[in-house]
């Protein structure tokens, strides 16, 4: 009896136990999907630094170019309304003994003579100013203010020049890079 007894409490204990795991088979348990990572505040532009030795009036000079986004600087926007921080652009010309022509950082206020009123001034960020060419005793720089967003096509182009003496002017590129039948140009095919 008492092995029928116990074979019988065994029956019950396993029984109970598989009733027990169909229960929490059966069970749904409901896990929301993680929540995607919305990223706020203002977006940055990425940061570029060039450095280019040139021949000029006779000597030896480095044209040095620094980008870096501004965060004290009012916000800019995109065409979709996201934020950017402007950028700040350092340009320096110094000859080879080390005397500079020109070690200046330039924001988008400066630039505003070419800009007043229009929304690329209100909206737009400083996006860069690459040196070009040397035209006689002034280096030539081409600069632009635009969408910070790197996709958009909207932007202002501008020349900037520096002469010998570091003195700087500024006027609109309404000049386009595209054959005119009146002009010729040498990287034509490039």
């Amino acid at each position: 009896m008492k092995e029928s007894g116990l074979f019988i409490a065994l029956l019950l204990a396993s029984t109970m136990l598989s009733s027990c795991e169909e229960k929490k088979e059966k069970q749904t348990i409901i896990v929301p999907p993680p929540a995607k990572e919305v990223k706020h505040g203002p977006q940055k532009m990425p940061d570029t630094s060039q450095k280019r030795d040139i021949e000029w009036l006779g000597g030896s000079y480095t044209v040095s170019i620094v980008r870096t986004a501004d965060e004290s600087l009012p916000l800019t926007k995109d065409e979709e309304g996201n934020a950017y921080y402007d950028n700040m652009i350092h340009v320096r010309i110094q000859r080879a003994d080390g005397s500079d022509v020109l070690n200046k950082t330039f924001t988008k206020t400066w630039f505003a003579s070419c800009l007043e009123g229009t929304a690329t001034y209100r909206d737009g960020a400083l996006l860069g100013i690459v040196f070009d060419k040397i035209e006689g005793n002034r280096l030539v720089f081409a600069s632009s203010v635009g969408s910070p967003d790197f996709r958009s096509d909207e932007f202002v182009p501008m020349t900037m020049t520096v002469d010998a003496n570091g003195g700087i002017s500024l006027r609109l590129d309404t000049k386009m890079d595209t054959n005119s039948g009146d002009e010729t140009d040498d990287d034509e095919g490039v």
